[in-house]
């Protein structure tokens, strides 16, 4: 499936922050129950008997496939960040604590001009009653699944999402964005700091208009590699974006931090996915940037390569470039293009202090993020130009997969001890990072 329009494009400037009114949270809440505004998809049967959850608005009638479900009604009409426009019960999952109630939903996102998108992604409700002021938010951002429409994990269901079991038994709403053009057909900015910040608390924006009452307004915000350099930009941009949303933690695992530090070298096949990381950046950029002109950067059969990558994800974009030699792909230098160097800049997370105590976890033996520059981010960037509060967490012998699996528990329990009010781990000054810093 190929991916629809090739988006917005515009210069390198450094980041774009949209400010936001304070009456979101007001226009939100009433375009969610405005009479039509929110599309009720026929319910799995597993779940067809759930009440509808309170503080949003239901409308009789379904719709078709799942294909049908990411189609944008015609015509759509403007509306703030975080409205819901569509939800599909999921079906019920024996693996999660009894009463969980799950969705699939749409929902307005802000496009790079300042106007209107749909994105869609899920979310997922503890049983039994909220606690005074609401469940938390915790809005979860995924690691790299490619740049085509039909990439998006909310397709496949919340078995997606990492720790799901144990977030939900802490008592917390898990709302899970696929980000823009994941889903919904359009151009997916993949490794854009700012596109996948605004997507993240969007989603969690969504989800308490799906959740009305039952959710307050603490929201905390988590992600692995792709999704880590989501929730790094989030924790940046939330008080200009989303000051609606009060971000109590950042949690990121294995975060990419610089996308040139995914590029392959040597002569050899890559082992972990790193050319099929780079083509995608790379299409990517050349539809944010004017400035990064693909044919500057790619041998022929690199361009031909991107036939793959517009279209199928990303294990299959591996399976083209990660068997061959990067040089097959890459044109000699592009790493040190002005245009690459400078987009590589701009999505570099680190350039404004961050809103929340951050939680970074790493592994040591991590093949696709080193660690090393991980350790150098939190130590230089972090903690000594930002003066933030991170509790750094070093995973020794994990890998990159590995890395997530031993974070989920850790996430959990430092998310309920910053919603709880304790004070955060400050790794900063302690040494900890001082050999790699």
């Amino acid at each position: 499936m190929a991916v629809g329009g090739s988006g917005a494009r515009e210069r390198i400037t450094g980041r774009r922050l949209v400010s936001v009114g304070l009456a979101l949270t007001l226009s939100v809440a009433l375009a969610s129950v405005a009479a039509g505004a929110l599309i009720e998809v026929t319910p799995a049967p597993e779940q067809a008997g759930a009440a509808a959850p309170p503080g949003t608005a239901t409308s009789g009638g379904g719709a078709g496939d799942l294909a049908a479900f990411y189609r944008a009604p015609s015509p759509l009409s403007d509306a703030p960040a975080g409205t819901l426009v569509r939800r599909q019960a999921l079906p019920a999952d024996p693996a999660l604590p009894p009463g969980t109630r799950s969705w699939r939903i749409l929902f307005h996102s802000t496009a790079a001009d300042g106007g209107d998108l749909l994105e869609s992604g899920m979310v997922v409700v503890p049983g039994g009653s909220p606690p005074p002021g609401g469940f938390p938010v915790v809005s979860w951002a995924h690691g790299t699944t490619g740049v085509a429409p039909g990439c998006a994990p909310s397709r496949t269901g919340t078995g997606q999402i990492p720790g799901l079991r144990s977030l939900v038994a802490h008592r917390m709403i898990v709302a899970a964005a696929d980000y823009r053009g994941l889903g919904v057909a359009g151009y997916h900015p993949y490794l854009v700091g700012t596109s996948e910040a605004e997507d993240v608390l969007d989603a969690a924006r969504a989800a308490r208009s799906l959740a009305g009452s039952a959710a307050s307004d603490a929201v905390v915000v988590a992600g692995f590699s792709q999704g880590g350099q989501a929730a790094l930009f989030a924790g940046e941009v939330a008080p200009t974006y989303a000051p609606d949303l009060f971000l109590a933690g950042v949690a990121a695992v294995a975060p990419v931090t610089s996308a040139l530090d995914l590029a392959p070298v040597g002569d050899q096949p890559p082992p972990s996915g790193q050319s099929a990381f780079t083509a995608s950046v790379l299409w990517s950029w050349s539809h944010r940037y004017r400035s990064v002109r693909l044919a500057a950067l790619l041998t022929p059969a690199g361009l031909a390569g991107l036939d793959v990558v517009r279209s199928a994800c990303i294990d299959q974009v591996a399976s083209v470039y990660d068997t061959m030699p990067p040089a097959l792909f890459f044109r000699p230098g592009w790493q040190r293009s002005a245009a690459v160097v400078a987009a590589d800049r701009a999505n570099l997370p680190g350039a404004a202090p961050t809103a929340a105590p951050v939680l970074v976890v790493q592994g040591t033996a991590d093949e696709v993020i080193p660690f090393g520059r991980t350790t150098r981010f939190v130590a230089d960037r972090l903690c000594r130009a930002q003066f933030d509060a991170v509790d750094f967490e070093a995973l020794a012998g994990d890998g990159h997969a590995q890395s997530l699996a031993d974070a989920v528990p850790r996430m959990a329990a430092w998310f309920s001890a910053r919603l709880a009010g304790a004070s955060a781990p400050d790794t900063c000054g302690t040494g900890v990072l001082g050999a790699s810093g």
